[in-house]
């Protein structure tokens, strides 16, 4: 029986006799373990820009967010609630999968960006008129959520790319093609008889 073992040195640099046994890899890009999943276990975690802290300034997120700025306002109580800010990661998320078709199913986003971008577009958007208030809520909610789930999808959409860039090598550019006639036509032979 001719059994190669592996483990001999003479099979590992003997390609003919053992390259089924160390078939080649996958993706030959730059970075060609960058898909494997076994190795994503070992790899750093992402550091936090942002404090962890939950309330900076006082004790809500109204208070942090535009406290020093306006009032109390109903718009304002139920707009940076906890219960809005847990819903509104909920519906970006169902965004962003309809909006990939169901290709992409993202987690919770940095509740801190989420709360600038809410900051942002109450103070462009909000009238804080009492009588108006869930029409106002759900306003606001939709320009955070069509602003957020687009951001994240192009950012995904793109790493995917991203990565698939770094997984192999691109092709190859095809050999140049002569496109001139010069030496192509032959002329008739006329005979001078």
């Amino acid at each position: 029986m001719n059994f190669v073992d592996p483990m001999k040195v003479e099979s590992r640099y003997n390609m003919t006799s053992s390259n089924h046994l160390f078939p080649s890899p996958k993706y030959t890009g730059p970075v060609p373990n960058i898909l494997d999943t076994k190795g994503n276990e070992y790899a750093a975690t992402p550091y936090k820009l942002t404090p962890t802290t939950s309330h900076v300034f006082g004790d809500t997120n109204r208070r942090d967010l535009i406290g020093h700025q306006h009032t109390s306002t109903p718009l304002n109580e139920v707009f940076f609630s906890q219960g809005n800010i847990d819903s509104l990661q909920k519906q970006i998320q169902e965004q962003v999968s309809l909006m990939s078709g169901g290709k992409f199913r993202i987690g919770n986003q940095d509740e801190q960006q989420l709360k600038f971008i809410m900051r942002s577009y109450y103070l462009m958007y909000a009238q804080n008129n009492a009588a108006n208030v869930a029409n106002e809520l759900d306003d606001l909610n939709r320009r955070v959520i069509g602003y957020s789930s687009g951001k994240i999808y192009s950012e995904v959409d793109f790493h995917e790319f991203y990565v698939k860039d770094l997984a192999q090598f691109p092709d190859p550019i095809a050999n140049p093609m002569n496109v001139g006639v010069y030496g192509t036509r032959t002329g008739e032979l006329k005979s001078f008889f």
